[in-house]
């Protein structure tokens, strides 16, 4: 009975953390597609705004999963169940890295903002386009019913960037 429940719990944890992943990403992206259209934005500012973005996104998850917990559970987590949660945190901010590292050449002068931006937008959109198609495939619907859950998902999550992107006032 405990490894049923063990295998549970790995479960719900690598759940969580792709969740988050996906919030962060989603988060990225519209911070990205932001920081391309606006104007006179410096490297220094595109990294600031995409890193305190990320680390705000998967601070804001780990809180709530904390104050989830305790509605649910009616007790604070224990240590093991908060470093779960703080590991699922810490996946978050991975999302970050390539559109990082693209900025941080950027600010290298080893390839423009512009051009570190878009590589940005292309590696989060990557990302989640793999994502979704990795959903559809372990569904277990004909192709026809993938394709179009596929194009949904997509479509949704074309729906909350620019929500994203209009709340930041580009």
């Amino acid at each position: 009975m405990g490894n049923h429940t063990d295998d549970a719990a790995r479960l719900d944890e690598r759940i969580g953390a792709l969740k988050e992943r996906i919030y962060a990403t989603v988060t990225g992206l519209a911070i990205l597609a932001g920081l391309f259209t606006a104007e006179h934005v410096t490297v220094t500012e595109s990294i600031f705004a995409l890193a305190v973005g990320i680390f705000a996104i998967a601070a804001a998850g780990f809180v709530a999963e904390v104050i989830a917990h305790q509605i649910g559970h009616r007790q604070f987590p224990s240590g093991r169940e908060l470093a779960v949660m703080a590991r699922t945190a810490v996946v978050a901010l991975g999302t970050a890295s390539l559109p990082l590292l693209a900025l941080l050449l950027a600010l290298l002068d080893v390839i423009d903002l512009d051009t570190a931006l878009i590589v940005g937008i292309i590696a989060d959109a990557a990302v989640l386009v793999g994502v979704v198609l990795l959903a559809s495939a372990r569904t277990g619907l004909t192709a026809l019913q993938r394709l179009v859950a596929s194009a949904l998902l997509l479509g949704l999550v074309a729906v909350v960037a620019i929500a994203l992107l209009l709340a930041h006032g580009h």
